[in-house]
């Protein structure tokens, strides 16, 4: 992330309340939310199954990407374009996917949701990228507004 302009991005639209899911290996930041590590509250432990339950749906939601569309991918190599013209690309392909759904265009056999897609890899946790206090008081204000 340190080479990302997500963190700058992310920042900015702090207000508007948005936030990314990030697994157990990653820092919790204010934009940021991961699970908390050992929650001590029933409300701490709702935010938790529902951090989790929206996890599995997004990267299901991966696994069919990349597998009706396979430049998506990783197998083949990464898309050698501009992030612009990526960003552009995945569009495009969560466009088709779509049309493809409500037309109920079914998986070809090898295009399967299993047909050799890559699970998602969380990074090894380091102890220098241990959460802020005010990321976590950011954590536990949405803990406190949607799960109490």
């Amino acid at each position: 992330m340190r080479n990302s302009s997500i963190p700058y991005v992310m920042g900015r639209l702090q207000r508007h309340r948005v936030w990314l899911l990030g697994g157990s290996g990653y820092p919790n930041l204010s934009w940021l939310l991961t699970p908390v590590r050992n929650p001590r509250t029933r409300a701490e432990e709702c935010y938790n199954e529902a951090h989790g339950q929206t996890r599995r749906v997004i990267e299901r939601t991966f696994g069919l990407l990349k597998a009706r569309f396979r430049c998506l991918n990783m197998t083949g190599g990464s898309l050698m374009y501009s992030p612009k013209k990526v960003c552009q690309i995945i569009v495009a392909c969560c466009m088709l996917h779509n049309l493809a759904l409500r037309r109920q265009v079914p998986f070809l056999q090898e295009d399967g949701p299993d047909g050799g897609v890559v699970a998602a890899v969380e990074p090894v946790e380091s102890e220098e990228e241990e959460a802020e206090k005010d990321d976590i008081d950011k954590r536990n204000t949405v803990i406190e507004q949607y799960f109490q």
